[in-house]
């Protein structure tokens, strides 16, 4: 990440953009020539986590407008996810077990699942819906303004989620995991403006989707474009929260170790076991290395540590050489239908002495302080003074992804207490 704001750096100094203006232009060629780095990379830029420095001080961002040609406007680009919904409970249409529907970890994935179960559905509230977009193609030409900015768009490259055809709409979705803090408008945008002029007789509905592995809701954000030549007219019509129902809830009595975790003793640095989860997958998917894992996440190198020393501690990634390796454990959870996988990581997390000590007192007292989790830390660790309300902090953070991932109890700032 670093690297790649470093050369833009290099390009704005190359290029001596005037940066009174309000407007300049690149191309792949001159990018590609000043940095000798791919263009496509350098030019991803999904939310503004990932806008460079450069394009920070002077308020820019960037926009495809026409293949292998950018615009460098001024400009907001992205906008800030909303809070979510409390999520309503689905009763899947869905009739028998899906031995496909768990190969990946991906928000493809996700989001077929939930079209399948009919939740996509009843969330954007309309019905029946067909699958009729997905993948690459080239857009229409079509002009809009940033600002007091004209741009003209033609023959960009557009890629949707997925696209979905009613009788009188058309939905169109991006889609991601875990919860962004924002995303580029033009994600939604352009795919917008293109469809509403392959189909101008059909309202076109723009989504974004989101799943939260931890807690099992698939968020859809529904949009609207007051003006289809003003980018920056995005506006929420409604936003739903989704869990589809499991068949068999799980009882704390129930939550059994797996027995397989290579270190018992772990107390744990990494706070987010849904990142653990995509990291075992990542790694199945060809990442092999710190570098590659703290790119994908954006992580920096201690943060990226602590992951993969959580997927190592419970057994499911392994090194040779340096380079990350799924374990028959780290195979055999990507390999599990959806709605088993987060029951069997579980079972695996429990196999921790400290997290096996939380569930105890859950269990026996029917609640679990945050005091008592600083307490057990400090007695089953060497840890002392402001490392244990740290600790303590990732390990409330593991209790409460099994709340959200069995149902059996909940938790708040305050602590957790079994369901009445």
């Amino acid at each position: 990440m670093t690297s790649t704001f470093q050369l833009w750096e290099r390009i704005f100094a190359a290029k001596q953009f005037d940066t009174s203006q309000p407007l300049h232009f690149i191309t792949a060629d001159e990018i590609k020539a000043i940095t000798r780095a791919e263009p496509r990379i350098l030019a991803k830029m999904d939310s503004s986590a990932n806008l460079p420095p450069v394009f920070k001080r002077y308020g820019y961002f960037l926009l495809p407008v026409k293949n292998g040609k950018y615009a460098i406007v001024r400009g907001e680009g992205f906008h800030r996810l909303e809070p979510s919904a409390e999520p309503l409970e689905h009763t899947s249409r869905i009739r028998f077990h899906l031995t496909t529907a768990g190969r990946g970890s991906s928000e493809m994935q996700y989001l077929d699942y939930s079209f399948n179960a009919g939740a996509l559905e009843s969330a954007v509230g309309i019905a029946p819906l067909y699958q009729s977009i997905r993948g690459r193609e080239y857009s229409r030409a079509f002009r809009f303004f940033v600002n007091q900015t004209l741009l003209n768009v033609s023959s960009i490259q557009l890629e949707v989620d997925s696209g979905l055809e009613g009788e009188d709409a058309i939905v169109l979705i991006e889609a991601k995991m875990g919860m962004p803090e924002d995303f580029i408008i033009r994600q939604l945008f352009y795919p917008y403006n293109h469809f509403r002029l392959v189909s101008p007789g059909k309202r076109i509905v723009p989504v974004f989707f989101t799943y939260e592995a931890g807690t099992k809701v698939f968020n859809f954000r529904i949009y609207e474009f007051t003006d289809p030549e003003n980018y920056n007219s995005i506006r929420l019509r409604d936003v739903r929260a989704v869990t589809i129902a499991a068949e068999h809830p799980v009882e704390l009595a129930d939550i059994r170790p797996k027995g397989v975790v290579a270190y018992k003793k772990l107390v744990p640095q990494a706070n987010d076991l849904s990142k653990v989860i995509e990291l075992v997958f990542k790694v199945s998917e060809g990442l092999d290395n710190y570098k590659e894992v703290a790119d994908y996440f954006h992580f920096d190198e201690r943060q990226s540590s602590y992951y993969r020393e959580a997927a190592e501690a419970l057994g499911l990634v392994g090194r040779e050489k340096g380079r990350y390796r799924l374990t028959e454990i780290g195979n055999h959870l990507v390999r599990l239908p959806v709605e088993e996988r987060n029951l069997f990581m579980v079972g695996l997390v429990s196999d921790f002495d400290l997290v096996r000590h939380c569930l105890d007192t859950l269990l026996a007292s029917g609640h679990l302080t945050r005091k008592r989790i600083e307490e057990l830390i400090a007695k089953e660790s060497d840890l002392s003074g402001s490392t244990v309300p740290r600790r303590a902090g990732s390990l409330a953070a593991w209790i409460r992804w099994i709340a959200a991932a069995t149902g059996s109890f909940v938790g708040d700032q305050q602590g957790f207490r079994v369901r009445e």
